[in-house]
């Protein structure tokens, strides 16, 4: 099944809509069954387990009229606030041909520091990331600074080089500790799309100064968006093989596929959960897709532009970028 989140005209409150299939319609889930907390939010729906599913698919099975409102006429907001957003190395090969842009653009602006000694290091980290026994890695990314799919993303005046980045992220639905790879599965609800905007100028000059790769670059207003749905898991039955693309103004801009993934979700789960928490509700992002950024390909966003971001079985989420006054 495919759920989202959105309001109906006139309506401000956030309702979960459950898709028709019929690429016409969804069914307001909230507004036809208003006393059930399961259906209250993706949250509680996502906190409910197997038998809020089961009452959603009951659902599908049986329409009714008044429930049903048309795509064009209600307003997408983010599927929902993870409780926790994190991108992890489940994804490398991204890496490099954008440290390699990185280390050319300092080298162009100011940096003097040898070309040569700035490669090797991306050769060592490369390696080390590339180890199927390497630790999974990720970077906790600021959930409050969500974007509405379609909506629009204000390019930063402290900016000349936005970036998208094109991920499949997992929505975990169990929570645990110590989880074992034969239960790993069990902790997965389903899957959406992930946009990691980034501002590459910006983290190249932290990357020189500090070291740091995100911070200011990555957690801005609108800079960290999900959606347009969650699919739940049974709908990808290989989320290891799914095609992915990006659009720029309608335009084929990159192709990749989750086939990229050095690691699997369900390793994600077992190695992060080992002496920690994971909770139902986190969001955990593969890292981008090759060819999944404008930057890696030597591009440079236009503005304005729409950028859309598609990955099969899951939809599309597009943003519209506008420059700030």
């Amino acid at each position: 099944m495919k759920f989202v989140t959105f309001h109906r005209p006139g309506d401000p409150r956030p309702r979960l809509g459950l898709d028709n299939r019929d690429e016409y319609s969804y069914t307001d889930l909230t507004g036809r069954f208003p006393d059930d907390p399961d259906f209250a939010s993706m949250l509680a729906l996502i906190d409910g387990g197997q038998p809020a599913l089961d009452k959603a698919w009951a659902a599908y099975l049986r329409l009714d009229a008044d429930s049903i409102v048309q795509r064009d006429v209600v307003t997408l907001l983010a599927p929902f606030r993870p409780r926790r957003l994190r991108d992890c190395s489940l994804i490398v090969a991204h890496l490099r041909p954008s440290l390699v842009r990185t280390v050319q653009w300092l080298g162009t602006h100011g940096d003097e520091r040898p070309l040569p000694t700035a490669m090797a290091a991306t050769d060592r980290l490369m390696s080390a990331l590339y180890d199927p026994a390497a630790s999974i890695g990720f970077a906790d990314r600021d959930p409050d600074t969500g974007a509405a799919p379609g909506g629009v993303l204000t390019w930063p005046s402290a900016s000349e080089i936005l970036d998208y980045e094109l991920e499949l992220a997992v929505v975990i639905g169990k929570s645990g500790r110590d989880v074992t790879a034969e239960d790993a599965e069990a902790h997965i609800f389903g899957y959406t799309v992930y946009n990691d905007w980034s501002l590459r100028d910006v983290q190249a000059r932290n990357i020189l100064g500090s070291g740091d790769v995100h911070g200011d670059a990555k957690d801005f207003p609108h800079s960290n968006a999900i959606g347009p749905c969650v699919v739940t898991k049974d709908e990808v039955p290989d989320p290891r093989g799914l095609a992915m693309t990006v659009r720029v103004n309608g335009q084929v801009w990159g192709r990749g596929s989750s086939s990229e993934m050095v690691h699997g979700f369900d390793d994600a789960v077992v190695e992060l959960s080992r002496g920690a928490d994971v909770r139902a509700g986190e969001v955990w992002g593969t890292g981008t897709v090759p060819g999944g950024s404008s930057f890696e390909l030597g591009r440079r966003l236009p503005r304005p532009a729409l950028v859309e971001l598609e990955v099969e079985r899951i939809g599309t989420l597009a943003h519209y970028v506008v420059p700030e006054s």
